[in-house]
């Protein structure tokens, strides 16, 4: 006698994740899907009364896989190279789960400061004051712009636009780290010259 099946909550979200490894977030609907799995969507819809719960719950699972990964590769006490390089990583080897979380509408979309004020990129932020000597304001500066850097380069690598090694990505993000940063020092340090410089024109006037 043949096991009975359990359709449960877990089991479509493992095949959604492999449903879309192979056929992309793109082609992923109820009837598509179930018929990949071997039921009729009404299992689905017991689970999951409609598909737009099962994409909030799909969405909070491949959030899930995709925060397992990049533990294993964070190290803060460089956070902010390891976490943008991880993120690069994620998408060279998870290209479709990748496409699927930040380049679908499962992403959504937020402000710029919103995606700053998010506790998972606070935690980020915060240690750069003290790794490359910043303050927090110019930390939030060099977060932001190595972030959508990396995204940048992450979506490319996902949709397999540019052919890169992880020596490359890594050099990539690294050098761009390290010129931003000089950059942001230099913007500072030209600032208190100009500040100086006014204050002698004024006090040879006086």
């Amino acid at each position: 006698m043949a096991r009975k099946v359990e359709y449960d909550k877990e089991m479509f979200l493992i095949k959604a994740k492999d449903y879309i490894n192979e056929f992309g977030i793109e082609l992923l609907n109820s009837r598509d899907l179930c018929k990949y799995i071997g039921c009729s969507t009404q299992p689905l819809f017991r689970n999951f009364n409609n598909m737009d719960n099962f994409k909030i719950e799909l969405k909070k699972y491949l959030h899930d896989y995709y925060d397992l990964y990049i533990e294993k590769i964070v190290d803060k006490n460089d956070y902010l190279y390891t976490i943008s390089y991880a993120y690069a990583s994620f998408a060279y080897n998870e290209s479709k789960i990748f496409k699927a979380l930040f380049m679908s509408e499962l992403a959504g979309s937020r402000t710029i400061d919103e995606v700053l004020s998010s506790s998972w990129n606070v935690e980020t932020i915060t240690s750069i004051p003290e790794q490359y000597s910043l303050t927090l304001e110019q930390a939030k500066k060099l977060y932001r712009d190595v972030r959508f850097y990396t995204h940048g380069l992450s979506c490319q690598i996902a949709c397999k636009s540019i052919v890169v090694t992880d020596e490359e990505m890594k050099s990539l993000i690294r050098n761009l780290i390290d010129n931003l940063e000089m950059v942001i020092k230099w913007n500072k340090l030209l600032e208190i010259l100009k500040l100086f410089i006014n204050t002698e024109k004024n006090i040879k006037v006086a």
